[in-house]
């Protein structure tokens, strides 16, 4: 890791400006090339507010969406190549009451490729009070457009794919996750929910759903909402309020270093150390483009790929995929250059700052000049 630190001192620099003009109050990045960590620091606060509390390398991180691929869409795949569920069957052969209102043709590919005609997202909890009622009111939704023919990047179909592992496996997403993905990565601080014994390590996140609640605007008027700094707690209003923290499209606590693990097994075709996540064809499956040019943005099996991305920046290759999360984190893989790049960072904390828009694709593209 040494031999790297000169030509990567770039992202000492990035990150101390983005600190100095409060992007962020505090991130870990961690990188791998050809097998192994090249860069791996912390930087900045992991709290300000209440409490000061220093960022470490190794602390947890409220991984937000990157729920969708590492949890969700690798549930989904392992189930899959077992047989007990099969992505291009409809998903009202699993869940019957999704076949309303013209859903009857959408399967689970494009659930998770966000081609089933589903909005980005609601505020469920304002109009339903429990899991049940939150999957009736989504399978009860009128789709915007056919079955493959408009893309649009939604929470509401990984929420039903989080349900469908549960019915289809017979373990609710959190304990497939810790059965059939945690003994593979070696993940030791990677999970939903984590235990208050872990909370001192947890980063910081939003002073409750300011964010959320303001967009509400009168139609969150006398809600219940959070108003204390969330600490070991998801930030996700539909995630907390509705599904207890575990959910298909956020929920998922973990530290850089072990999702950089779930990175490289994913570089490595689904091999890890201690046996195979996914079959080799599976990953290529997943992250490979499923839609072409024509809706404009490259998206794979619950992956974002490099076509139309906002975040991945200019130099990544047109093989590389990744995904982002609303609280700050990042995760790109890239293929033809063995690499793997984690930025996980609290740009929630205390409140939304949404620069991080901007940060992302300048941060990748400085690692990759540096590393090319």
């Amino acid at each position: 890791m040494d031999a790297d630190k000169p030509r990567l001192a770039v992202i000492d620099a990035l990150v101390a400006r983005a600190l100095d003009e409060g992007v962020f109050r505090g991130a870990v990045v961690h990188i791998r090339q050809g097998g192994r960590v090249i860069w791996h620091r912390a930087y900045g606060w992991a709290e300000v507010t209440p409490r000061r509390r220093p960022m470490q390398a190794d602390f947890i991180f409220d991984l937000a969406s990157l729920t969708k691929p590492i949890a969700t869409a690798t549930a989904v795949l392992q189930l899959w190549e077992e047989g007990a569920l099969d992505i291009d069957r409809p998903v009202a052969d699993y869940l019957p009451a999704f076949g309303a209102a013209g859903k009857g043709r959408v399967t689970l590919r494009h659930l998770l490729t966000h081609t089933a005609g589903l909005p980005a997202w609601i505020r469920l909890y304002l109009h339903t009070s429990s899991t049940g009622e939150a999957i009736e009111y989504i399978c009860r939704l009128t789709p915007a457009a056919p079955p493959g023919e408009a893309l649009e990047y939604s929470d509401l179909g990984f929420i039903l794919l989080g349900e469908l592992v549960a019915r289809c496996s017979g373990k609710a997403l959190d304990a497939h996750v810790a059965a059939r993905l945690a003994p593979y990565l070696g993940w030791e601080r990677t999970r939903f929910r984590p235990p208050p014994e872990w909370h001192d390590q947890c980063v910081a996140t939003e002073e409750g759903n300011a964010y959320e609640r303001a967009a509400a605007g009168e139609e969150g008027a006398g809600y219940p909402w959070r108003t204390d700094v969330l600490v070991g707690e998801v930030h996700d209003g539909n995630c907390h309020y509705l599904f207890g923290g575990v959910a298909g499209h956020a929920g998922l606590f973990g530290t850089a270093e072990e999702v950089g693990r779930f990175g490289q097994a994913m570089l490595d075709g689904g091999r890890t150390e201690r046996g195979r996540l996914l079959n080799e064809a599976t990953v290529v499956e997943a992250t490979r483009d499923q839609i072409g040019a024509r809706l404009g943005q490259g998206v794979g099996l619950g992956w974002r790929g490099r076509r139309g991305s906002g975040s991945m920046g200019t130099r990544a290759s047109e093989r590389a995929f990744g995904h982002t999360g609303f609280t700050g984190t990042a995760l790109l893989i890239d293929p033809p250059r063995d690499l793997v790049v984690v930025l996980l960072t609290n740009r929630v904390h205390p409140r939304v700052d949404t620069r991080i828009d901007e940060f992302r694709p300048i941060f990748h593209d400085a690692v990759l000049e540096a590393l090319d």
